[in-house]
């Protein structure tokens, strides 16, 4: 979600996001002040209040350069599933997280304090939900049924089983993903059928399960439907809904917390891109389900006996072809001609050193693998290997800036983001050298939807408000940074971090 989404769908907003951005303290430009801004990272940095470089959630997947593979920042190949025979998904934890959430610093706190999280995305359920959360669900695809693991030891609940998403949203399934039918478009929304748009749905309204792709499996079509839809984030707040009731959260003297990820925002910001009309209902509808949600937390909770927290972990790059018909400079670099420079550079730089291999352990569309090991035989000095190595990335005509981890130690180097490229580098979890893109280029990435990953503010700024409880109505202008959410949430629940956090409270 990007914060500038608040602002440009505003004349849509009749219920939660009206409400939040009315009697909230919203922070109009909020940054996340991390490089590489993906889901994974973006999440653990809200929920525990520290840099990528302290959580070790440097991304998605991190690069392990002592196998030299990529591997989910997740995987925990040693938990088990529990709620769902035969699951299918990956094996994840949140074991390989550094620090705590919010949430495990108020169970320190407190004991009797009950944390969850919910979400469809496995990684953004379990990061913010933390080391020692009650219990984390995600959303398995095929059963379309909320599963967690044994990493957490609470009981898994019987009525989870039967909350699935099939049943719950079997009406929203049979009639698909109408367009509301008072959704007026705004000048920066680009036509319905767009052709970059294709991919797993048509590129027009409406989106019904009868007009999927034909290589959707039919054993996913309806769990993919969800993930493609607002539908499945409303499945997210109806489950996050019952999950308080059944837990009984918010009903006695101790503080509980909830994180509810909503994951379908970004399947449909990749898949239609921040200027479709796909985005601009989805906001639409988030609006109602968000308004349904806060009526439900004042009758159940009680109004003004929760504080409620929005933000998100990243936002969203505009299709290159769109920004380039306005005048911007933009463009898509397919993976072929990506793959094609990155041969001819490292067959270049053999000619310069004489060499009869590759030098090259590993590529990525962010970073460079030098083969060390094989430039040590060849006595080649380092040093001088990396810097013609990012010499000819940076003359790459979409390459704005080249990294190594001799920048990232060296304190005197003045490059451009070079704060941001330290706050997403953990020793040992990224390339040798890495780079960014110029600003609305996407490197590498198939030839429909878009994405995010960037150092640049349609990536980086994200709403933040906060509502409830203690909270006054402001709007405030002035920078912050995503770190600083969780220690203003802690600062409102009087809990001194048993960690060392890299943000600090907004409400001191």
């Amino acid at each position: 979600m990007r914060a500038d989404y608040l602002d440009s769908f505003d004349f849509e907003f009749e219920y939660g996001l009206k409400t939040l951005k009315t009697e909230g303290l919203v922070y109009k430009n909020a940054n996340h002040f991390h490089a590489n801004t993906t889901t994974a990272a973006g999440h653990a940095t809200l929920a525990t209040g520290t840099f990528p470089s302290h959580s070790s959630i440097v991304g998605n997947d991190v690069y392990n350069r002592e196998t030299n593979e990529w591997e989910y920042s997740i995987l925990d190949t040693s938990i088990q599933f529990v709620g769902l025979e035969n699951c299918n998904l990956e094996k994840v934890s949140a074991k390989n997280l550094e620090t705590y959430s919010i949430g495990d610093h108020l169970k320190i706190n407190d004991s009797e304090s009950k944390s969850y999280s919910v979400a469809l995305k496995d990684r953004a359920a379990i990061l913010m939900g933390g080391k020692n959360a009650n219990r984390a669900y995600w959303f398995d695809t095929e059963s379309t049924q909320m599963v967690s693991s044994d990493y957490y030891s609470s009981p898994f609940p019987e009525w989870v089983k039967t909350f699935t998403g099939k049943i719950v949203m079997a009406e929203e399934m049979e009639y698909g993903w109408e367009k509301s039918a008072d959704l007026q478009a705004i000048s920066t929304t680009s036509p319905d059928s767009f052709y970059n748009e294709t991919g797993k749905m048509n590129a027009w309204f409406p989106h019904t399960l009868s007009n999927f792709a034909a290589d959707v499996p039919a054993n996913k079509l309806e769990g993919d439907f969800l993930w493609l839809t607002p539908f499945g984030d409303q499945f997210a707040l109806k489950f996050s809904e019952q999950l308080i009731l059944n837990e009984e959260l918010g009903k006695d003297k101790n503080c509980d917390m909830l994180t509810v990820g909503l994951s379908s925002a970004d399947y449909i910001g990749h898949h239609f891109g921040p200027n479709s009309l796909e985005i601009l209902d989805y906001y639409n509808k988030l609006d109602e389900y968000l308004g349904s949600y806060i009526q439900f937390l004042d009758e159940n909770i009680g109004k003004k006996k929760y504080v409620l927290v929005l933000s998100a972990d990243h936002g969203v790059v505009p299709f290159p072809e769109i920004s380039a018909s306005q005048g911007i400079d933009a463009k898509r670099i397919s993976k072929d001609r990506f793959q094609s420079d990155m041969s001819l550079i490292d067959q270049e730089l053999q000619v310069l050193f004489n060499l009869d291999q590759t030098t090259f352990k590993n590529i990525s569309s962010t970073g460079v693998e030098p083969n060390f090991e094989y430039l040590t035989t060849k006595n080649i000095d380092s040093l001088i290997y990396i810097e013609l190595l990012s010499d000819l990335l940076k003359n790459l005509d979409y390459i704005a800036e080249v990294y190594s981890d001799f920048d990232i130690y060296d304190s005197s180097c003045q490059k451009m983001y070079i704060e941001e490229m330290r706050n997403s580098y953990y020793s040992g979890k990224n390339m040798f050298v890495q780079f960014i893109s110029k600003p609305y280029y996407l490197i590498n990435y198939k030839q429909f939807g878009t994405s995010h990953g960037t150092p640049y503010d349609y990536d980086t700024r994200v709403p933040l408000l906060f509502y409830g409880k203690g909270i006054k109505p402001k709007t405030v202008i002035e920078s912050v940074r995503t770190v600083d959410l969780a220690p203003t949430v802690l600062d409102i629940l009087n809990i001194e971090p048993s960690l060392q956090l890299d943000g600090k409270s907004l409400i001191k």
